[in-house]
């Protein structure tokens, strides 16, 4: 896989980990009202969603530290002087 594919990947898995971070939150129960009791079911199984979620979280952390690791062996030969680019105006 490249950088770039990899990137994009690491994009999906964010959106999709908002998404079940929301399920998490906010809609994992449903809430009616049964005469002045009011009850709540849960809908989905918290310890599978957050199971998930860290799952996603540990994927995003290893594809990280993998390009970073990537660019730290990875030489650049610009080709313009830093110094030149970086000098005070005189």
């Amino acid at each position: 896989m490249t950088i770039n594919e990899l990137l994009s990947l690491m994009k999906i898995v964010r959106e999709r980990l908002q998404d079940l971070k929301g399920l998490r939150s906010q809609i994992s129960t449903k809430e009616f009202y049964m005469s002045a009791e009011k009850i709540v079911e849960p809908q989905y199984e918290v310890k599978a969603v957050d199971k998930k979620i860290t799952e996603l979280q540990n994927f995003l952390f290893d594809a990280d530290s993998m390009i970073k690791q990537s660019n730290a062996v990875t030489n650049i030969d610009c080709g313009f002087d830093i110094g030149m680019l970086l000098a005070p105006l005189e």
